[in-house]
């Protein structure tokens, strides 16, 4: 009779015992599952990183095949024979493939009343960008001769802008005066010429903001 009943009481607190063993073995692999769930959401981000490296990479090797960052080698001296009715145009360096390469220098026929600009390297925003050579109309090395005087009536609403002189197939041309509608809270600044680097440039009249 002890044995049947020591046997039914062993029962009854194994059926007892089993729901609130259950329930931490419950919360455990939930708790794996999310920590599961964690360590794949880091091995994504570290891939997400891994790739946007690779990507910055590919864009710095692209730029490095756009534009040196290096000034190019010093310019070659090329020989060569006079041609009349040309001009010898100098050779100069090429940025290709990430690397520099040599174009050598050719006769190019001379334009009555132009001047051939050889090409150069300028520095941008850290890199070495080509400017392209081309021919230009190159400016008058004396002044302007004085501004004539004209004579004009005030009108309402409107500025007198003084004639000038303009530099046309290589000489002075004058351009006569004229109206312009007034702009309320503008001031008009006239033409003018300016001398740089031995020569004299054209700035062209605008409307800026009154002080």
């Amino acid at each position: 009779m002890r044995k049947i009943l020591f046997a039914l009481l062993g029962a009854a607190t194994l059926f007892t015992v089993l729901p609130a063993s259950a329930e931490p073995r419950r919360e455990d692999r939930r708790e794996e599952r999310r920590e599961d769930r964690r360590r794949e959401e880091r091995r994504e981000e570290r891939h997400e990183e891994r790739r946007e490296e690779r990507r910055e990479e590919r864009r710095d090797e692209h730029r490095d095949r756009l534009h040196p960052y290096e000034a190019p080698p010093a310019v070659r001296v090329e020989r060569h024979e006079e041609r009349r009715g040309y001009t010898w145009v100098n050779g100069r360096w090429d940025w290709r493939d990430g690397n520099y390469v040599w174009v050598g220098g050719h006769h190019e026929r001379e334009r009555r009343g132009y001047r051939w600009r050889e090409p150069r390297w300028e520095t941008r925003n850290g890199v070495y960008v080509a400017v392209d050579g081309g021919w230009y109309a190159p400016g008058p090395s004396a002044a302007p001769p004085a501004l004539r005087e004209e004579r004009f009536e005030a009108r309402h609403g409107f500025l007198w802008v003084r004639g000038r002189w303009d530099w046309r197939d290589g000489q002075w041309a004058w351009t006569p005066g004229h109206y312009e509608r007034e702009r309320a809270g503008y001031i008009y600044r006239e033409p003018r010429w300016e001398q740089r680097n031995g020569e004299y440039v054209s700035v062209d009249g605008t409307w800026t903001v009154a002080p």
